[in-house]
């Protein structure tokens, strides 16, 4: 993009800068199409942006739009560390993240609606190459569904973005700069207390330039449901998913996939002391070989400061990588469509890992959040590698497959500041430090890393 190009957004951010200071209670959802403006609808003095929301086009008939405006500045030192492709000019570099969404609401009676969002992101400063999926996409229909409305059911069809399993199963993967969406039908069923969705999805495949995604490559099958307890206070969540696949590789070696997760999470919301397990088990077949891998996660906080909503944690996760490479079967565990865990320090993901992982929470100062936590991280097994939140392997190199027999990748040390100065603007400070362990520096580069990232968002 041009210089030119370039000024526009830096005169877009200014703006989003300075627009609209009053404080007022937040109803913009991570997934847009779930804002909500209701109590604008029949609101005839709408000020500001909020004449954008239930626009009426005629009887019961409405129209909204909104947008998100996000520039994130981020230092990298010591990329994947310092183990980077010959393509690669630099292993330490600075960037600059673009993410414009613009998106339209359309309500048609009480049992219709169409959605619609476009996306528009970019990546500055950094020489490196591109990795559209998480860096580039110059302008796409990120999403496009059409839903009716029946008293308990939703009938949704179209591309949209899907969040199932507190991030770890199916996210909108809101870390890196282009944010992930589905090809498919989805439907609601609620009932009291609970709910169950039913899916038949395709990873939409985020591409570099105009309108040039790729959909239809991966598919997914299943239901996920949540039932509540005790007035709310526990939940239970439930999964059943069919993956296909001929894109993934495990251990370099590329194949048809038939992968079945099944699982349950169960959680509470109580005002002091709160807990989360989760286990789910894969089945399938890869190529001729059998899958058997598995994940477990348990987390416990006490909250110790009620006043600033300070919040003393530990979780704890181990999840299955490949026991024996020349077994007939496939341990590996299929992060699927999950978050990246750790953040965007590392390229590394939840499969093949044993985390350890303590925290805290806090609001020092009203709109402040506050997140200081540690990852000691190791390998499950030394007969498998590490992979990215996407599931490509990316340690060790093939021809260092086998290689080492560490397992110990090392601490992760992470801060994490959100600040929300107006309704619509927030402001955020990250940092990150990771010391490297004996596997990655026993498999060509081990050098300790270093991440810095600022970023303002804007949302309307």
């Amino acid at each position: 993009m041009g210089k030119n190009n370039l000024l526009i957004y830096k005169i877009a951010f200014l703006f989003a800068l300075v627009i609209n200071p009053v404080i007022a209670q937040n109803k913009i959802s991570l997934l847009r199409y779930d804002d909500d403006f209701t109590s604008l609808k029949n609101d005839s003095l709408k000020k500001g942006l909020d004449q954008l929301k239930y626009v009426p086009l005629r009887a019961n008939n409405y129209i909204s739009f909104g947008g998100e405006l996000r520039e994130q500045f981020q230092v990298y030192k010591n990329i994947n560390f310092g183990d980077v492709p010959p393509t690669y000019q630099d292993i330490s570099t600075n960037q600059l993240w673009h993410r414009l969404m613009v998106h339209s609401n359309v309500e048609v009676g009480n049992h219709f609606r169409f959605f619609i969002q476009f996306n528009n992101t970019l990546r500055f400063l950094n020489d490196n190459p591109i990795a559209p999926e998480i860096d580039e996409n110059q302008l796409s229909l990120h999403q496009a569904f059409a839903e009716v409305k029946l008293d308990y059911l939703k009938f949704r069809v179209g591309r949209q973005e899907l969040l199932y399993g507190n991030n770890r199963l199916i996210t909108v993967r809101e870390g890196p700069n282009t944010r992930l969406t589905f090809d498919g039908i989805v439907i609601k069923k609620a009932f009291k207390n609970g709910g169950v969705d039913f899916l038949a999805v395709s990873k939409v495949i985020s591409k570099q330039y105009v309108f040039d995604d790729e959909s239809f490559k991966e598919g997914l099958i299943g239901i996920y449901g949540t039932q509540y307890f005790n007035n709310r206070k526990i939940g239970l969540d439930y999964f059943a998913l069919d993956f296909q696949s001929k894109l993934r590789k495990y251990n370099y070696q590329t194949g048809s996939e038939n992968r079945q997760t099944y699982g349950i999470r169960l959680f509470s919301n109580y005002k002091r002391v709160n807990f989360e397990v989760e286990g789910a088990y894969q089945s399938g077949k890869f190529n001729d070989v059998s899958i058997s891998a598995y994940t477990v996660l348990g987390d416990v906080n006490v909250t110790v400061l009620p006043a600033n909503k300070g919040i003393i944690g530990f979780m704890a996760s181990v999840a299955s990588g490949d026991n024996n490479n020349g077994d007939s079967k496939l341990n590996t565990y299929n992060l699927l469509y999950a978050k990246p865990a750790y953040g965007l320090a590392v390229p590394i993901g939840a499969t093949n890992m044993v985390s350890l992982n303590p925290y805290i929470k806090i609001n020092p100062i009203q709109r402040l959040n506050v997140l200081g936590q540690v990852f000691f991280l190791a390998r499950n097994s030394n007969q498998d590698g590490t992979y990215s939140p996407g599931m490509i392997q990316n340690r060790p190199k093939p021809n260092l497959l086998f290689s080492s027999t560490e397992k110990e990748l090392g601490e992760l040390y992470v801060v994490e500041t959100n600040y929300q100065q107006t309704k619509n603007l927030w402001l955020s400070f990250d940092a990150s430090y990771f010391n490297a362990g004996n596997y990655p520096i026993t498999t060509v580069s081990g050098k300790n890393v270093k991440y810095i990232s600022f970023k303002t968002t804007f949302k309307f």
